[in-house]
């Protein structure tokens, strides 16, 4: 009996040592900050008012720079579709599924703060983020706030 009792000891202490060598031996890329440095275009749309005009997609390209590579400090340009450029300042954390949470504000030329936040994922080799974001301080009832998307180049 005692024999029986060591032996179920031993594969349970196997098991234990197997998972946690497992564990210890995850790719280092599951636990980094995303990669995410480079140039994006992509859209955003106000969210649709009662008594407003329809929303119309406007285009924009995105410049995203890592302070370190790699790093949690964000930050790039924004150039609207008007040509405007706006200088955008924000965060990365660690998201779910090899995914990042981006966080981040620029000021408008009228001086309000636009916040914006979105999941950043990889697919098909090229960063994809999609999000939301609101403009501080507007006064125009049919904008302020709505969705954007935009995809590396």
């Amino acid at each position: 009996m005692r024999e029986k009792k060591h032996g179920v000891f031993a594969v349970a202490l196997a098991l234990i040592i197997i998972a946690g060598l497992a564990a210890i031996s995850l790719p280092a890329q599951a636990l980094e900050l995303c990669c995410i440095a480079g140039s994006y275009e992509g859209f955003q749309v106000n969210y649709a008012k009662p008594n407003c005009p329809a929303p119309v997609k406007e285009k924009f390209t995105m410049v995203i720079q890592q302070k370190k590579p790699c790093a949690a400090t964000v930050g790039g340009t924004i150039v609207d579709s008007s040509g405007a450029v706006n200088n955008w300042t924000g965060t990365l954390r660690r998201g779910l599924r090899r995914c990042c949470l981006l966080e981040g504000s620029i000021i408008t030329p009228g001086g309000n703060t636009v916040k914006f936040k979105g999941t950043i994922c990889q697919r098909l080799g090229k960063w994809q983020v999609k999000g939301t974001w609101e403009e501080i301080g507007n006064t125009d009832p049919c904008r302020g706030s709505g969705t954007w998307q935009a995809t590396q180049i």
